[in-house]
């Protein structure tokens, strides 16, 4: 059956009418953002009214998509991307603006305007804004519960950038933006009446800015699609996956390709890496042309004949938040992973259990390698990496943690029978 001829998965027990804020349809999920989007809100539309305004095209794949799951659309006409001197001239005005740019650029008057249409002519329990960003709407929301979903701590991020920066006016810029999204966070956060985390580290973050009812919704994996391959993988391969059009990831595989993979190859010269992710920019084509021993696949329509043939997935991430969906789908495959710390920071993987641990380029090359050279070794940890996923990250389990923080919010959960996710206490609402 074609994705158009689906029928909407409908249950007849659908309890809360949610009404879900967002910045685009995420379908296809080709990043780990629009994984996880897609991957909750598509399990929770089979026993719930979810609605979701956001931008977007009715006729487009992802509107198909999104109707055929049970999600009822709302949909505002896009703006056209900034490039060029638009790009130029909207930071240049967002220095006079409070908010940081990356919530100044997602307003726009249609979208408020909108989502104030729908407020006054349906009935919804509850609003769930899915990224902190499109938390700036809420203001127009009046005696309905407003629930955040909080992907990472957006500021961290900034401040991390900020840190890596090479120039003094790039150093400014970012710490600048950083600090007024976290004013944004705090004051957004705090109005609240539940923020949802994606680790536990953010969780005790937000705590301490006084944000008062959270709980944990984790990043997860699809156990039943990721599963160890039967093919056999190829012993000198590495793999590097994520999306190429955010900054984190490009800042890794700069990282990777200028400080990591040479000592690597100097070690083992017949290791070979290869890249696979969305939206490459134009100039890493001609960059890659000057490495030997690196292949740029781009995207792809299936990640998991890619993960399947790798001997080691690297995730040498220094910039980020949150936590990473691809450190989870590799673990699902039983593959052997070597990330940075801040790569895999907010799993509950342990160092030489899981995964390896390495920050220093010699030491994330020398583990690299060591991998390479040892197939037991990378089977350990792909047992165990996988055994820890199944127990602990599939998105059923995540979308039940996430309907718990729904039916507590809207004071339906003992009357519904939802039961607290069962994550360990950290999953619980905090008083």
């Amino acid at each position: 059956m074609s994705l158009t001829e689906r029928k909407p998965i409908q249950d007849v027990s659908s309890r809360l009418r949610v009404l879900v804020l967002d910045e685009w349809l995420h379908y296809p999920p080709n990043s780990g953002r629009s994984v996880r989007t897609w991957s909750l809100l598509q399990r929770l539309a089979r026993r719930h009214r979810v609605s979701l305004l956001c931008y977007g095209d009715p006729e487009a794949e992802a509107s198909v998509a999104a109707r055929a799951a049970g999600i009822s659309l709302h949909l505002v006409r896009p703006f056209p991307a900034p490039r060029g001197a638009g790009l130029y001239g909207g930071l240049f005005a967002n220095i006079f603006s409070r908010y940081p740019y990356s919530v100044w650029k997602h307003y726009s008057r249609r979208y408020e305007n909108r989502l104030r249409e729908l407020l006054r002519d349906n009935q919804f329990d509850l609003v769930h804004c899915e990224c902190t960003p499109y938390a700036r709407f809420l203001g127009v929301v009046e005696r309905l519960p407003k629930l955040v979903m909080a992907h990472n701590i957006e500021s961290q991020i900034l401040f991390r950038r900020a840190q890596q920066s090479r120039t003094i006016v790039e150093r400014i810029f970012f710490g600048l933006q950083a600090r007024r999204m976290e004013a944004f966070e705090r004051e957004v956060l705090r109005q609240a009446d539940w923020v949802t985390l994606v680790t536990e580290l953010d969780a005790e973050q937000v705590r301490a800015w006084g944000v008062q009812r959270t709980s944990l919704v984790e990043n997860g994996v699809d156990v039943g699609q990721f599963v160890p391959a039967d093919q056999r993988c190829e012993s000198d391969e590495i793999l590097f996956l994520a999306a190429l059009d955010w900054y984190p990831n490009l800042d890794a595989l700069d990282y990777l390709l200028k400080d990591i993979l040479p000592l690597a190859r100097q070690a083992s010269p017949s290791a070979r890496l290869r890249i696979v992710g969305r939206r490459p920019p134009a100039g890493l084509k001609e960059r890659i042309a000057h490495c030997p021993g690196v292949e740029l696949v781009g995207e792809v329509a299936d990640v998991r004949p890619f993960l399947a043939r790798a001997a080691v997935v690297v995730v040498p991430l220094r910039i980020g938040g949150g936590s990473r969906v691809k450190i989870l789908e590799a673990l699902a495959m039983g593959k052997a992973v070597v990330s940075t710390s801040v790569g895999a920071e907010g799993l509950a993987v342990t160092d030489g259990v899981h995964l390896l641990l390495a920050d220093a380029p010699s030491d994330f090359a020398g583990r690299t390698v060591g991998l390479l050279k040892s197939p037991e070794e990378r089977l350990r940890l792909g047992e165990n990496g996988r055994k820890l996923v199944v127990e602990r990250y599939s998105w059923d389990q995540m979308a039940k943690a996430l309907e718990w923080a729904w039916e507590e919010l809207c004071g339906a959960g003992h009357a519904c029978g939802v039961e607290a996710p069962s994550m360990g206490k950290e999953a619980q609402a905090n008083p």
